[in-house]
């Protein structure tokens, strides 16, 4: 059973608590964004970033991240007719035709430089079949990234009213796709060329128009990656991937009301990101030798885990020196095998602020062993111990029986001595009755017999005198 208890050591866990909290120095005319340093997910600046809003084309993020997680781009796939008839015409599209064989490399491109709704297409059929079977592992995968708030309906983005999302959502689902490989250089990638295929001879040149990538007014130093949306109804839409000095930040901004504004806002939370934070390595590897006991169903120690050493990335005041960043951990002092815990830590500055907070990771692998053979070994010695008591119940049970019947003789043959004793005590009495009953007959007989002499002397003595006195 989990006794959390607060050995004060220090933690982080990303909340959107940990937001900065106060009016900008600057207005923002998109109505929500977001921006989170890429290493440890933590929001920095955010507005709206749980309201529900249409993605447009930043959509295709995601559809990317799981065609390059679950495919080869090296693979070729050929385009069916529903694949490219079924987009809206003039949408954005690359011509793709019926029968046309490509390579995933080319639909990967062409969805994220030209944002290609047929290519998107094309890659939702790669991986899914078809392109109607792809909005559930959209959605599997979003749910598993923590974009709880976000649901999609197609791999473009085009609208439908329940395909939706949030710019907190969007962060996390661009901070998961960073780390797979080839997606940096896709996200970054700023011209390619489709070259010409079974049914396009041409070669087709495709650029992006995300301009805070490219040389224009709105380029924007430090700037390696990003895409672009729009639709009626969602506006302008845009995901900003910029890094300076080590510090690099997802910028969300979405519902955009003209072209140009996106570009500006982001310029703006980036600017102000850059100049206000700062991030740090930061190890925990102070309580690796502190042990946490693991216990089975009775509470018996079955074997000790500890904390093993993780790095996190701390993002903190340029004003605030790393050394002075402290933590504190919370953790049970033990805990049921297969029991879930969630022992976190949480970063300080100097002042006691937080500045983050994370869930500590487990190498249960380790423990893993050394449980299943303590449980192994409990349960031969429970068999032994099993085993034994049974030889002794076979062995105990007819002794004790064995017991009860020498007791029962003994107590048998006991009373059978006091009875035959009481018998011999009643035939003594009744001897010494017998006994006395003659010497009290003869006694009586003698005494008759001496007071019958007696009278009869006594007799005679009368007649001599009676007859002397006569005489005189």
């Amino acid at each position: 059973m989990k006794k959390a208890f607060a050995i004060m050591l220090s933690i982080f866990t990303i909340l959107l608590s940990n937001t900065v909290a106060f009016a900008l120095p600057f207005s923002i005319n998109s109505q929500s964004f977001v921006v989170m340093e890429a290493k440890s997910g933590q929001v920095l600046l955010s507005q709206g970033a749980d309201t529900k809003k249409y993605p447009a084309s930043i959509t295709k993020i995601l559809t990317c991240g799981i065609a390059l997680q679950n495919g080869d781009p090296t693979d070729k796939h050929t385009m069916t007719y529903k694949a490219t008839h079924s987009i809206d015409p003039g949408s954005t599209h690359i011509a793709l035709t019926e029968e046309e064989i490509v390579t995933v490399n080319d639909l990967l491109q062409a969805t994220m430089i030209e944002s290609a709704n047929d290519a998107a297409n094309g890659l939702a059929e790669y991986i899914s079949g078809d392109i109607d079977n792809f909005p559930e592992l959209m959605n599997q995968t979003a749910q598993e990234i923590g974009a709880v708030n976000s649901h999609f309906t197609n791999a473009h983005g085009l609208h439908n009213k329940e395909h939706y999302t949030t710019a907190y959502d969007m962060a996390l689902i661009t901070r998961w796709a960073l780390g797979i490989d080839g997606f940096r250089d896709l996200f970054g990638a700023t011209y390619y060329s489709v070259p010409p295929t079974n049914k396009q001879p041409i070669q087709r040149n495709i650029g992006t128009h995300h301009m805070m990538l490219v040389t224009s007014k709105y380029y924007y130093e430090g700037t390696t990656g990003g895409k672009l949306g729009w639709t009626p109804e969602a506006h302008h839409t845009m995901v900003t991937l910029a890094e300076r000095d080590g510090l690099e930040l997802i910028c969300v901004v979405m519902d955009s009301r003209t072209q140009y504004e996106k570009f500006k806002d982001a310029t703006k939370l980036l600017d102000y990101c850059f100049e206000n934070f700062t991030v740090s390595e930061m190890k925990l590897n102070q309580y690796a030798d502190v042990p946490i006991a693991v216990t089975d169903e009775d509470g018996e120690v079955m074997a000790e885990v500890t904390i093993p050493e993780q790095k996190f990335f701390v993002v903190h005041s340029p004003k605030t020196a790393k050394a002075d960043i402290k933590t504190k951990l919370l953790a049970p002092i033990s805990y049921r095998y297969n029991e879930k815990i969630d022992p976190q830590a949480t970063f300080v500055d100097e002042n006691g602020n937080e500045l983050l907070t994370v869930e500590l990771e487990w190498d249960y692998e380790k423990v893993e062993p050394v449980v299943q053979a303590a449980v192994v070994e409990k349960e031969r010695a429970h068999r032994a111990s099993f085993t034994a008591n049974w030889i002794w119940g076979v062995i105990a049970v007819p002794l004790i029986i064995y017991g009860i019947l020498l007791v029962i003789r003994h107590h048998n043959l006991k009373l059978r001595e006091l009875r035959r004793q009481q018998r011999m005590n009643s035939k003594e009495s009744d001897f010494d009755r017998q006994i006395n009953q003659s010497i009290n007959m003869v006694n009586r007989s003698s005494y008759q017999s001496r007071h019958n002499s007696s009278h009869n002397s006594g007799a005679k003595s009368s007649s001599i005198r009676g007859r002397e006195g006569y005489r005189k």
